[in-house]
């Protein structure tokens, strides 16, 4: 399974929020990149988003031993890999 970019770039985003309990910030993401939308799809898409985001977590956590600060370095790692990808010139 491949994604574009700026959806790769969100969906870390999205974990990272998860993973440092920001609540907010996962609402701003999911918001900015389709959710919520107005309607029974819009609700069941982000009720998606967020179980897909709490079991990525999970696995994140547990691949890491249970160590919050190393599971950060890597989706940090990630993000920046992916904001790099997104930022370059497409032809």
């Amino acid at each position: 399974m491949t994604a574009d970019s700026d959806k790769t770039l969100a969906a870390a985003s999205l974990i990272r929020a998860g993973l440092c309990d920001d609540a907010d910030a996962g609402v701003l993401i999911i918001q900015q990149n389709g959710g919520e939308t107005v309607g029974a799809a819009g609700i069941e898409l982000t009720h998606l988003l967020l179980a897909m985001t709490s079991l990525s977590v999970r696995v994140l956590l547990s691949a890491n031993g249970f160590d919050v600060d190393k599971s950060m370095a890597v989706i940090d790692q990630w993000i920046g890999q992916y904001a790099k990808a997104d930022s370059a010139p497409r032809p």
